[in-house]
C-alpha cells in the first residue's frame, strides 16, 4: 500500500510540474536588437498591447498588434498567424506578454519569445 501511495505522489507531483511549466523563452533587448537586425524575416513579431498604445509608440519591427484585452477572450484572432514561425511578443511593461505567451502556447504555437520589461524596458536601455 505504501509503495502505491508513492508512486500515486510522484505521479501527481510530475503532473503539476509540467502543467506549471512555461513553453515559452524571455529575451533580453540585446537579443532582441539579434533578432530584429539578423533574423527579421525569420520570425513574427506581435505588439499585445491596446491600439491606443501601439500607435503612440512602438519597437520598429512590431507590425502585428494583437490587443490582448481582446483576443485573450477570443482566441481565433490568433488564427492569422502561423504557429510553426517563431513568434516574439512585447508589451509595456513585460506582464501581459508573459500572458500571452502562456496563451500561445496552449494554441499550439511551436516557438515563443517573451520580450522581458516589454517596450519601458526597451526604451529605458536605448535613452
Amino acid at each position: 500500500m505504501k509503495k502505491i501511495f508513492v508512486i500515486l505522489a510522484t505521479f501527481i507531483l510530475v503532473i503539476s510540474l509540467s502543467a506549471c511549466s512555461n513553453n515559452y523563452t524571455n529575451i533580453s533587448n540585446d537579443e532582441l536588437t539579434d533578432l530584429l537586425e539578423n533574423h527579421y524575416d525569420e520570425y513574427q513579431f506581435v505588439d499585445v498591447r491596446t491600439s491606443d498604445e501601439f500607435y503612440t509608440s512602438r519597437i520598429p519591427g512590431f507590425k502585428i498588434n494583437l490587443d490582448y484585452y481582446i483576443f485573450e477572450d477570443d482566441y481565433s484572432l490568433l488564427e492569422n498567424l502561423d504557429k510553426d514561425i517563431p513568434v516574439v511578443i512585447m508589451c509595456n511593461s513585460g506582464n501581459r506578454s508573459v500572458s500571452a505567451s502562456k496563451i500561445f502556447d496552449k494554441e499550439g504555437f511551436v516557438e515563443i519569445y517573451n520580450l522581458t520589461n516589454g517596450i519601458e524596458g526597451w526604451t529605458g536601455a536605448t535613452e
